[in-house]
């Protein structure tokens, strides 16, 4: 509406709420849905953050009883095992020497158990070399 010089205009308010309680998408934009969910049971944090609390817990108690040079010692042989570990690709890999650092070679974990039999690709070894030394596409 226009009063003289003056324009009138309708304030909407910043929470983006309509008259019913409902949030107009198109004035707020389409929400995060991640950001709404919620751990769906109690104990799915801590079991994501433990592999990483033990192996922080396991690096104390080196330093605790061995020494600083102990868990910098076992932090180079891991990285080295990870820039060294080199496979045939038509082999499965099976990273043994990293789960015996790790103390994981005695253990029976869910991903011995659950772990997708096929996520590795299987086949000639002759085409799986030249596809690698980039000879012949598959």
């Amino acid at each position: 509406m226009i009063r003289g010089d003056k324009f009138e205009t309708k304030q909407f308010s910043t929470e983006a709420d309509t008259e019913y309680g409902v949030t107009s998408s198109l004035r707020s934009g389409l929400g995060n849905v991640r950001s709404n969910f919620v751990s769906s049971h109690p104990l799915e944090k801590s079991e994501r953050e433990y592999d990483d609390k033990m192996k922080q817990m396991n690096f104390n108690m080196l330093r605790n009883s061995q020494g600083i040079h102990a868990p910098l010692r076992k932090q180079m042989e891991l990285t080295a095992i990870n820039k060294a570990t080199t496979r045939l690709p038509f082999l499965p890999t099976s990273n043994l020497s990293q789960d015996i650092l790790n103390g994981n070679d005695a253990c029976i974990s869910i991903q011995d158990n659950f772990s997708h039999e096929d996520s590795e690709i299987m086949g000639d070894p002759h085409l799986m070399m030249e596809h690698k030394l980039g000879l012949k596409p598959l």
